[in-house]
């Protein structure tokens, strides 16, 4: 499953891993005593049945994907500080119980 993953990462994913790669999730879904089995398949599977056609256009053409487009900035743009918030609040390092 993560080789498949990265491959895809890579770029170098063939449009017939998508199915294999749904296929695995299948096998480990619910046939493990650990739970961490399933936790692993669920994002895959939905990825697959949510963007199939974005991951089989990316294998197609990789050069047309725009970083710029899907991955955006905080949304101010400006670097985060919370300097206002914890003088109101305090910086949550301690509890008070009644």
């Amino acid at each position: 499953l993560e080789k498949l993953l990265m491959r895809r990462k890579k770029e170098k994913a063939d449009k017939r891993e998508i199915d294999m790669l749904e296929e695995i999730t299948r096998q480990i879904e619910g046939h493990t005593i650990c739970a961490l089995g399933d936790a692993a398949a669920w994002p895959v599977q939905g990825l697959i049945r949510r963007f199939k056609n974005v991951m089989e256009e990316r294998i197609n053409d990789p050069t047309a994907f725009d970083h710029q487009a899907a991955f955006q900035k905080a949304w101010s743009g400006k670097p985060f500080n919370n300097h206002e918030w914890t003088q109101q609040y305090g910086a949550g390092l301690s509890v008070k119980f009644d």
